[in-house]
């Protein structure tokens, strides 16, 4: 029975700091998009019509400079939750864990690539979004999004914690201890890799049916997903299903300048980024109902902590 408490306690304990290492990359999206918006905004027609002083030349080399820099986090998401995931949750050399895991995400994307190739699944560039295909990296591949990085970053996590302390033969004692994770990292993300094409379609259509349900209920999606998230709040695992709705096909799919985007956060940054009008099916999913408890929960919370004493003192 001990034995059986220690899994689950063990099992609880991953879970909530997986849903922790998430906080790491959307913290940096969060002031990324922030940067994104300002740039957006001010190369906007509509906003240079109204203020014609933005128009400006250095003006608006600097603010579509502001627009590059903003859109980093979101194209390169997936490998940032890859890096982020073992950095987070691993006590020691937490180095060569993100390390390992931007190259076991690496790894994993050209193993698929290599299957594709001898499968003859590879599909040309005009046909790559019905194919579920894209580029990651400079690489064709499965379309994958944040899932893939927190694949990766999940695998790396348990090679680090399985490796990093590994004694090898004198012979080979130059690659033992945490020179061994980026090795086997290697060595498993390449054959991940291969079976990966073989089932990600049951993921995807799992993804997606969820997705579905959600998007389907119409109204009540958003409060499905806000009342999943508070539920899930107290086991501190209500990041998981955020980052789920924020970066997965579950908080829908839409095509923006061309590209597919899923997730709720992609969408809006993609759509803020190409000055496209913002989809409402998107942002209802993004705590517009929770801003006024953002915004006067806390202080109000803090003026009742302060208020109560002197209360008690008269």
């Amino acid at each position: 029975m001990a034995k059986k408490k220690s899994v689950k306690s063990q099992f609880w304990e991953f879970f909530q700091g997986l849903g922790k290492t998430f906080m790491v990359p959307v913290a940096l999206l969060a002031f990324m998009g922030l940067i994104l918006g300002i740039g957006s905004s001010f190369t906007s027609p509509t906003t240079i019509e109204t203020f014609p002083f933005l128009g400006n030349s250095v003006l608006q080399v600097f603010f579509s400079f502001m627009s590059t820099i903003g859109g980093f986090a979101f194209s390169y998401l997936p490998v940032l939750f890859a890096m982020a995931i073992p950095f987070g949750l691993v006590r020691y050399e937490k180095g060569v864990a993100a390390f390992s895991g931007f190259v076991g995400y690496v790894i994993m994307h050209l193993s698929i690539n290599f299957y594709l190739t001898e499968t003859n699944q590879l599909v040309a560039a005009d046909k790559m979004r019905q194919a579920g295909q894209g580029m990651v990296m400079g690489i064709q591949t499965i379309e994958m999004g944040v899932l893939g990085g927190i694949i990766a970053g999940i695998i790396v996590y348990l090679l680090h914690n399985r490796f990093y302390s590994i004694k090898l033969p004198d012979a080979f004692a130059f690659f033992g201890g945490a020179r061994f994770v980026p090795i086997i990292t290697t060595l498993a993300l390449s054959v991940v890799g291969i079976i990966i094409p073989m089932i990600w379609p049951v993921f995807a259509i799992a993804i997606t049916g969820i997705g579905s349900i959600i998007q389907k209920s119409g109204v009540f999606g958003p409060f499905l997903f806000g009342a999943g998230e508070r539920l899930l709040l107290p086991f501190g695992l209500h990041h998981i299903l955020v980052a789920m709705i924020r970066f997965t096909e579950a908080g829908g799919t839409e095509v923006v300048n061309g590209q597919t985007v899923s997730g709720a956060l992609n969408i809006f940054y993609a759509q803020l980024k190409a000055g496209a009008p913002i989809s409402p099916s998107a942002t209802a999913f993004l705590s517009q109902g929770k801003m006024p408890t953002f915004m006067f929960g806390l202080p109000a919370v803090a003026l009742a902590i302060y208020d109560c004493p002197s209360r008690k003192s008269q």
